[in-house]
């Protein structure tokens, strides 16, 4: 069986992470493969030692038992983004600046793989939402989908349904449409709530709305959301965990929970609580620092 391994930049903690998985795995007679992206940025000796796989056709890769992203939350996002339906177990592994995705150091990562090549480890289902046009999913997120507009001055318009009944008309920057992962992303920023990863909901967030009374509503999992952006001069985009694509005006855009759910490992009992107290200080006073 192999461990994959994608980074999109290489620290010395990572280097030295890498080399400490190389030796756990061959103890263990597992296979390490790196992606073509960290692959060009290590050294050639390093390189001729492990063979490569492409993001794009994880679905070749069959003998895959973990893929292991190393870095801070968007390279986790990327590799999420092309795991998509294939039901391989994802691992994060922490070396940038915030870490509410990628919790994991390089010390428990250690540890933890020990106890992941004996079967003791535990897998936490999240959800991740799909964008339709025309009926054909076209993406997947796991944070957010969030309707955007090009320019700085005109408004968006959107009409938003719920299961086919009108909720209202949004005039604002934009709209977000949030998993409960995703509710500490780009929604909390916009005065969203922060969900609990079970608790089988999602957030539309409004941004900036003209309305002020227009607040964050939180909605079943299983509801079917669809928008149409009006009235509005130039082309939109939206943007799927970072990631844009341009639609057209009067274009329905439907967004429901994916048919799949995203595996993470996690090898430790910290709770969201604890995320939240370390990120976000919460129940820090300044005052005694």
């Amino acid at each position: 069986m192999s461990i994959a391994i994608h980074s999109r930049k290489i620290c010395p903690v990572g280097l030295d992470f890498l080399k400490q998985l190389v030796t756990l795995a061959e103890l263990y007679q597992k296979r390490v493969m790196i992606s073509s992206t960290l692959a060009e940025l290590l050294d050639a000796s390093m390189v001729s030692q492990l063979p490569r796989f492409d993001l794009t056709q994880l679905n070749l890769q069959l003998d895959l038992e973990l893929i292991i992203s190393l870095g801070g939350d968007g390279t986790f996002l990327e590799t999420t983004h092309y795991l998509k339906d294939h039901a391989i177990p994802l691992l994060g592994i922490h070396t940038g600046n915030l870490g509410f995705l990628t919790r994991a150091t390089q010390a428990e990562a250690i540890a933890g793989l020990v106890a992941f090549f004996k079967g003791d480890y535990s897998l936490e289902e999240r959800i991740l939402l799909a964008l339709y046009g025309s009926d054909v999913p076209i993406a997947f997120a796991l944070n957010e989908v969030a309707l955007v507009k090009r320019d700085k001055v005109n408004l968006l318009t959107i009409d938003s349904y719920i299961d086919g009944q009108f909720i209202t008309t949004y005039r604002a920057d934009g709209l977000i449409i949030a998993t409960p992962t995703g509710s500490t992303a780009y929604s909390l920023s916009c005065s969203g709530p922060i969900v609990l990863t079970n608790s089988n909901s999602l957030v539309i967030t409004p941004i900036n709305p003209h309305n002020l009374a227009l607040r964050p509503l939180v909605v079943a999992d299983t509801a079917l959301l669809s928008f149409v952006v009006k009235r509005h001069n130039k082309d939109i985009l939206v943007a799927i965990d970072g990631r844009t694509i341009p639609i057209a005006m009067q274009e329905e855009l439907v967004v429901k929970k994916a048919p799949f759910l995203l595996k993470v490992v996690q090898f430790s009992d910290t709770t969201i609580f604890d995320v939240l107290r370390e990120k976000l200080y919460w129940g820090l006073d300044a005052r005694k620092q």
